[in-house]
C-alpha cells in the first residue's frame, strides 16, 4: 500500500524516471512481434543461386502472409472470405523484413528457415477492408512438453522437440514456450509448475508423439493449477523414409496443435471471455533500481496482456499504477512473474514486487 508521507515531494531524477513511463508509453508500443513469422521453411530450385535464394524470399513471404493471416482471423470469417489474394509488389509492400535463421545452397537450390515480419497497420487495415475481424491481443504463454513414447528412437524424439523449438510459434496469439528436456514423465502439474514458472507460462501442454508405421500422432493434454484438459490428438502422415519426411509429418502435428489453442483463445476473445479487465495495484520497492524492474515488467508485459498503463501517484517507496489487462488473474500474474516481478493480493489489495522481495 501506497502510505500518503511517501507521496510528497519528489527528487528531480525521480520525476525524470516518470516521465520516462509517462502514460501512454507502454500502451502505444506495438503488439509487433504478432506480426513476426518465424519458422517459415522453403525449399526452392532455380537456374542458379542467386534466383534460387530469390525465389525462396519470394515463398517466405507468401507462406509468412498466409500463415499470419490465419493467426489474427477467426476461423468461420476466413472459411467464408478467404485469404486476400495480393500480387508480388502488393505483399512486399506489406513485408517490413526477411531475416535468415538458418540456410543451406547449392549451385541450384536453396533451403533456408526465415522469419517475416510485417507492417502492422497495413495488414490491419488490408483485413478489415477485407471484412475480416482482426485479433491480435496476446496472452500468457503455454509451455509445452514435447515428449515420445518409449519406443520412439532418441534421435525421432528429438525431431519432434526440433518441431516446436524452430516452429516459430513463440510469436503466435499464445505464445507456445519449449520447455526443457528434463521436464518427462506423466502430465503432473506438481512436476510442471516450477518450469512453467521459470517460464511465465500459466499452463503446461504435454504433447506425447507416437509413430506407428507411416502414421504419427500426438496426444494432447494441457494442464494448469486447477485443471487437466484433453486437447484431443493431432495426426499426419509420413510421407518417405528419411529425416526430412518425419520434419514434415512433425511439424504438421505441431501446427495442428497450436491452431487449437490459438482458435480457442480467439474464441474466448471473441465472444467477450477473454475482454479486457481493469486493475489498480500498489508498487512496493525499496529503491530506484526496483522502481524500474517494475516498471520495465510492465512495459514490457504491454506486448501481451497489458495495455493503458498510468501512473496515478508515486513516492520514495511506493507508487499506484493502474492498467488494462486481457485473460485472467493468473495469466497476468504468470506473465509478470515471467518479467522479474511478483503480483499478489494482499489485505490493502493488489501489489507488485521485484520477485525475491519482501
Amino acid at each position: 500500500m501506497v502510505r500518503a508521507g511517501a507521496l510528497a515531494p519528489i527528487a528531480a531524477a525521480f520525476i525524470a524516471a516518470l516521465c520516462a513511463f509517462a502514460p501512454g508509453l507502454a500502451s502505444a508500443q506495438p503488439r509487433d512481434n504478432v506480426y513476426a513469422v518465424g519458422g517459415v521453411m522453403v525449399d526452392e530450385t532455380a537456374a542458379n543461386a542467386a534466383a534460387a535464394r530469390d525465389a525462396g524470399f519470394a515463398s517466405a513471404q507468401r507462406r509468412g502472409f498466409d500463415r499470419l493471416v490465419r493467426r489474427i482471423t477467426i476461423p468461420q470469417e476466413l472459411a467464408t472470405a478467404g485469404v486476400p489474394q495480393l500480387d508480388g509488389t502488393a505483399l512486399e509492400r506489406l513485408v517490413l523484413s526477411v531475416d535468415v535463421d538458418d540456410e543451406r545452397r547449392s549451385g541450384t537450390r536453396y533451403i533456408g528457415r526465415l522469419t517475416v515480419r510485417f507492417d502492422p497497420s497495413g495488414v490491419r487495415t488490408l483485413l478489415r477492408q477485407s471484412n475480416l475481424t482482426v485479433v491480435d491481443t496476446r496472452t500468457a504463454p503455454v509451455l509445452v512438453a514435447a515428449l515420445a513414447t518409449p519406443d520412439v528412437a532418441p534421435e525421432t524424439a528429438q525431431l519432434w522437440r526440433d518441431a516446436w523449438g524452430q516452429g516459430g510459434f513463440g510469436d503466435e496469439l499464445v505464445p507456445l514456450a519449449l520447455a526443457p528436456a528434463n521436464l518427462g514423465g506423466a502430465p503432473d502439474w506438481a512436476t510442471a509448475a516450477p518450469f512453467a514458472q521459470t517460464a511465465g507460462a500459466s499452463s503446461v501442454l504435454y504433447a506425447i508423439l507416437r509413430v506407428q508405421g507411416q502414421t504419427a500422432s500426438a496426444t494432447l493434454v494441457e494442464i494448469d493449477a486447477n485443471a487437466r484438459r484433453d486437447r484431443g490428438q493431432t495426426t499426419a502422415q509420413i510421407n518417405g523414409a528419411d529425416a526430412n519426411a518425419l520434419r514434415a509429418a512433425f511439424a504438421s502435428l505441431a501446427d495442428q496443435a497450436s491452431t487449437r489453442i490459438q482458435n480457442d483463445w480467439k474464441a474466448r476473445v471473441a465472444t467477450g471471455a477473454g475482454q479486457r479487465g481493469r486493475i489498480a495495484a500498489s508498487a512496493i520497492y525499496r529503491d530506484q533500481r526496483q522502481w524500474e524492474q517494475i516498471k520495465d515488467a510492465l512495459e514490457g508485459a504491454a506486448a501481451t496482456l497489458i495495455s493503458e498503463i498510468r501512473i496515478e501517484a508515486v513516492g520514495r517507496e511506493g507508487a499506484l499504477v493502474s492498467f488494462s489487462f486481457v485473460g485472467d488473474e493468473a495469466q497476468l500474474a504468470a506473465e509478470l512473474n515471467r518479467r522479474g516481478v511478483r503480483l499478489e493480493t494482499t489485505s490493502f489489495g493488489p501489489t507488485l514486487r521485484v520477485a525475491g522481495t519482501r
